[in-house]
């Protein structure tokens, strides 16, 4: 059977106060019961005082206890006459002739269980009962301690065994004897009994009462807790059909950092869905120029309106390559996207590739009349591929080219930073805005004003580039150029000279 979080945080929280409050009224009941017994225990030895007055005045009178040696009426009487009055009576309890009636109940020989006394004494209220049979608990003992007389053999049982406490019997400060005191192991008093049942009725109505507190807090805190986690499940299906606005309430504990790092999941996954739509409508756009263009060209040849020429061949052919770079971009950006460029790195000389895509490029930018120089300061060797090295520097070399105006400059400079190799090129206006360096390197992305895409390409060669960068653990950034222009500044890892 399966369980909800909401039901097993219930029962969770129910049975981590319930268990512990059941073991306490349990052990309160029974320590309420042990102290109660205790309690009785020593009322009982407070009472044989008198008893053990009577038994010193005998021992007196006889000088040993041969008086008790299985004289049970004598012991009887000793008993009864020492449970029913104070020690101050003791001395009227000596004058007075009572009968020997046993005490506990069951005939006997001499006569009816509890005769009535003299007529003189009938004004005499009756003793009081036993209800404890604490007269069935007692033996004497000998200074040896050696038993003398005890309660009566059960049928079949043993007639007394080892006292719990032992009160001393003295004669002229010496102890001639010991009264032993069994603890009462049964509660036969219906007081004791009633007074008992009340304080468990008592303690079973305070646990019920505090079952009953501790399920409605458990049920609270259970649903306080759970409430978070519900709304957010409510989130996850919204995010999971396509809202991606969804915000989710979040508090300050743990399940609150949730809640954020769920609202932050569904932005992002907000911008992935609109960079993915932009992504689909640019891809659209720049594949349907070069075709535009080819389909109006060719079919301008087919209605005669342009004749077939070199030139419109000519024109042809630029269309395609310029939709086959295109093609050929975006399959390089899926593959680094994906980190499936193949790379075989070795040890290279940084100094020797930029010099080498300067000295490619050198002829191209004297085309444009844009000066371009190289200083690397310091030559720097860098664990990587070559060949993809090679084509970072071709790309960051033609948007450099590209977006310079005639006339200007683009200087490309090497030098060695701590454990960095660390190239910057700074071409001359026009610049980018402050605010849209970061976004340089997005794909499909380009500059309104200067840089449009009447100086060509699709705006993916900086999103390669930042791509082959980030696979040999380097970093890519764009600034103002104190030239007016653009700064890209290029780091690598370089390996020790």
């Amino acid at each position: 059977m399966k369980f909800r979080i909401f039901t097993k945080l219930f029962i969770a929280m129910l049975c981590g106060v319930a268990v512990p409050l059941a073991a306490m009224m349990v052990s309160v009941h029974w320590t309420f019961r042990q102290g109660f017994e205790d309690y009785l225990h020593r009322v009982e030895l407070e009472r044989l005082d008198t008893l053990t007055s009577l038994l010193e005045v005998a021992y007196r009178e006889h000088g040993n206890w041969s008086f008790l040696q299985d004289n049970q009426r004598r012991w009887f009487d000793l008993v009864r006459r020492g449970l029913s009055h104070r020690p101050s009576q003791v001395g009227r309890e000596e004058a007075t002739d009572w009968p020997d009636p046993p005490p506990f109940p069951g005939p006997t020989d001499a006569g009816p269980m509890f005769p009535a006394p003299p007529d003189g004494h009938r004004h005499r209220p009756p003793p009081p009962p036993d209800p404890f049979l604490l007269g069935l608990r007692l033996t004497v003992f000998d200074a040896d301690r050696q038993p003398v007389i005890g309660p009566p053999p059960r049928p079949g049982g043993r007639a007394s065994s080892e006292p719990d406490s032992l009160l001393p019997i003295h004669l002229d400060a010496a102890t001639v004897g010991w009264l032993g005191v069994r603890r009462n192991t049964l509660l036969t008093d219906r007081l004791a009994l009633a007074f008992i049942d009340s304080q468990s009725r008592s303690n079973t109505l305070i646990l019920l009462f505090a079952l009953g507190l501790s399920a409605l807090g458990s049920w609270l805190l259970a649903r306080q807790l759970i409430r978070p986690v519900r709304r957010m499940a409510a989130g996850v299906r919204r995010l999971a059909s396509g809202e991606y606005a969804v915000a989710i309430p979040a508090g300050g504990d743990e399940l609150g950092d949730l809640a954020r790092d769920f609202n932050l999941l569904g932005r992002t996954l907000q911008r992935n869905e609109e960079a993915r739509r932009d992504w689909i409508a640019d891809i659209s756009h720049e594949l349907r120029t070069p075709l535009a263009v080819l389909r109006g060209e060719i079919e301008a040849m087919q209605d005669g309106i342009r004749p077939v020429s070199v030139d419109g061949i000519a024109s042809l052919h630029a269309e395609v390559l310029s939709l086959g770079k295109l093609v050929d971009d975006l399959y390089e950006l899926a593959l680094s996207d994906l980190g499936a460029l193949d790379y075989r790195r070795e040890p290279v000389s940084l100094a020797e590739i930029v010099v080498s895509a300067v000295e490619t490029h050198r002829h191209r930018f004297a085309d444009k009349d844009v000066a371009l120089t190289c200083v690397p300061r310091r030559p720097s060797v860098v664990h990587g591929d070559r060949r993809r090295l090679a084509q970072l520097l071709g790309n960051l070399l033609e948007n450099s080219l590209r977006y310079t105006d005639p006339g200007g400059r683009c200087e490309v400079c090497l030098e060695a930073t701590g454990a960095l190799a660390v190239i910057t090129i700074d071409d001359t206006e026009p610049g980018v805005p402050s605010g849209l360096h970061e976004r340089l390197f997005d794909r499909l992305y380009r500059v309104d004003g200067a840089r449009t895409r009447e100086h060509g390409g699709a705006g993916l060669g900086l999103a390669i580039c930042r791509n082959i960068v980030e696979a040999h653990g380097g970093h890519v950034a764009a600034y103002a150029s104190p030239l007016g222009g653009l700064r890209v500044r290029l780091e690598l890892p370089r390996e020790p000279d």
